[in-house]
């Protein structure tokens, strides 16, 4: 069994490999034409460097797992032909995401940069709140993290519509719409969360059409992918209307220094981080080794991704 690393990993983790298949050569490339040379002769890759044009030649490949929940910067035609599995990290971003995404609302609703300006500034100033309490709040993308979302949004008595692809019940959502409602749910939302995958469905889901929809009072909350929303159309409404945004990915990352949203008085920026935590690698490295095991024994793994749907 032949093991091509191009993710980071320490000795420990590299030990741990070993302990479940003490039979596999590894092998650990970060620079391009090292990963090139050793593509070739691997029955498995973890990380998401590798070199989509020689996939036709990786001809004992049988899987490709990456660190991320997003695949959508790796599906390309030479993958998509590939009989490789893919396989994400889904399923333990789901708190850590969630706990942004309610730092974001809450520092929006409660005005948290004005207070903060303010005692920079030593200034006594008070501010009007905004509750959650009684809010909707619409989650596009209602999979694991949607799901997390909803839980602690329950725990603030907000009335909750997920958005999926088919109709399920849940025990978090008030309803579950299909996302052939988009529109209808939008016009609904005081707050308007994105936790969809980008795909090509998905690009630009959000556009002027649905942002002139969003109530006055409305916030945005995208901790999805950049281009789910037409950041210029974004641009246009916030400087329009009185929605806010916090928003934590973007069209083009990192956000270039002259990006007109570093500076409005109604969005807050972070840096593509709601997905990381303290134990981040520990718990991609429990997918890894228990898709080794599976991987031994001829079962089916975890985590897989149809590449087809990107997701």
């Amino acid at each position: 069994m032949q093991i091509l690393i191009t993710h980071k990993v320490t000795e420990d983790q590299i030990d741990a490999i070993k302990q479940v298949v003490p039979e596999a050569e590894i092998s650990l490339a970060r620079e391009e034409q090292d990963i090139a040379k050793l593509m070739p002769d691997s029955n498995i890759i973890w990380g998401s460097r590798f070199v989509p044009e020689l996939l036709p030649q990786c001809k004992q490949l049988a899987f490709i797992q990456v660190s991320s929940a997003g695949v959508d910067r790796l599906i390309s035609p030479e993958l998509l032909a590939h009989p490789a599995q893919l396989i994400n990290a889904r399923g333990i971003h789901g708190t850590t995401i969630a706990e942004h995404v309610f730092m974001l609302m809450l520092a929006l609703a409660r005005q948290l940069p004005d207070l903060h300006n303010a005692q920079a500034k030593r200034e006594w100033t008070r501010v009007s709140p905004v509750l959650l309490s009684g809010k909707t709040m619409v989650i596009v993308g209602y999979g694991s993290i949607g799901r997390a979302i909803a839980k602690r949004a329950k725990a603030f008595h907000m009335r909750i519509i997920g958005l999926k692809r088919r109709v399920t019940t849940d025990e978090w959502a008030d309803e579950i719409w299909t996302t052939s409602r988009l529109n209808e749910a939008i016009a609904l939302a005081d707050y308007l969360v994105l936790a969809t995958p980008l795909t090509e469905e998905t690009h630009h889901l959000i556009g002027d059409e649905q942002l002139t929809l969003m109530k006055d009072t409305a916030t945005l909350i995208n901790i999805a992918r950049g281009p789910v929303v037409d950041e210029q159309a974004l641009i246009a409404a916030l400087k329009r209307d009185t929605i806010k945004a916090g928003l934590d990915v973007f069209e083009q990352e990192p956000l270039p220094a002259d990006s007109e949203l570093w500076n409005m008085p109604n969005v807050l920026v972070t840096p593509h981080n709601a997905g990381d935590m303290p134990n981040y690698d520990d718990q991609v490295m429990s997918i890894f080794l228990e898709n080794l095991r599976r991987y031994k024994k001829g079962e089916q793994l975890i985590n897989l991704v149809d590449k087809q749907l990107g997701y």
